[in-house]
This record gives C-alpha cells, structure tokens and sequence, in this order.
C-alpha cells in the first residue's frame, strides 16, 4: 500500500469528468434532476471522486444516492437487477463481505465497476425525475 498518494493528472482529471458527464447526458431526459440540497452535494462528491479514481468512495456515494430513490419509491414496484447489484458492491465494500477477501481487483476492473455504479445512478436519479 502506497503511503503517499499522488493526484490524477489534469489530463486525466479531465477525461474522468468528461465520461462522468456524458454517462449523465445519455440518461437524460427532458425532465432536470430533482435533487434536494443533500442530494446536490453527495453528486458534487461523487463527481470528485470519480475524476480523483477514489473508485470504492464512488459506489458508495452512488449508493448513497440510489438509495434514497429507493425508499421514497417504497415496494410498489420490483427493484432493478442494476439497483440490486449496486446494493450488493455496496454491501460488500461498507460490511467487508468475505467474497472481496478472496481475490482483490485490479484497478482497470475497479474502474469499471465505478463506471457501471455511475450509469445505474444516473438512470435511477432521471427515471425519478419522471414521477
């Protein structure tokens, strides 16, 4: 483990925030976000962590988001098999599931999840848009 942690490049930053944003726009729909202040913030964070490759904080963050759709959803309608998936990444990442023990992840695969994380965001966060 590196003790002393270096920045991503500004070329790099910006490429991150390039994609975070396009995976945004795909999802979008001509209804805006409704997201409360809470919500404003914790995707402000999880865009900082994306563009900063702090890619277990990303589902933790899109979680953190989902979540809360999630709840004020209620059981009127079966959960997505993308939204259950990131609640068990989630899970395995804030209870330290035995499975993440076995065989860590390199970090091109741990990018990729960050990445899937962010598209089941950004489908759930424009889909509550809608209601």
């Amino acid at each position: 483990m590196a003790r002393a942690l270096a920045p991503p490049s500004a070329e790099l930053w910006s490429r991150r925030a390039a994609w975070f944003w396009q995976a945004h726009d795909v999802n979008a729909g001509p209804a805006p976000l409704a997201l409360d202040a809470r919500g404003e913030v914790v995707l402000a964070d999880l865009e900082a962590a994306f563009c900063a490759g702090a890619w277990s904080a990303v589902i933790l963050l899109a979680w953190a988001l989902v979540d809360g759709i999630e709840r004020a959803r209620g059981e009127a309608e079966p959960t997505a098999a993308d939204v259950d998936w990131l609640r068990e990444r989630r899970n395995r990442l804030a209870h330290g599931a035995s499975a993440d023990r076995e065989a860590p992840l390199d970090e091109r695969a741990r990018q990729a999840e960050a990445e899937a994380a962010l598209r089941v965001t950004f489908k759930a966060l424009f889909a509550a848009a809608w209601r």
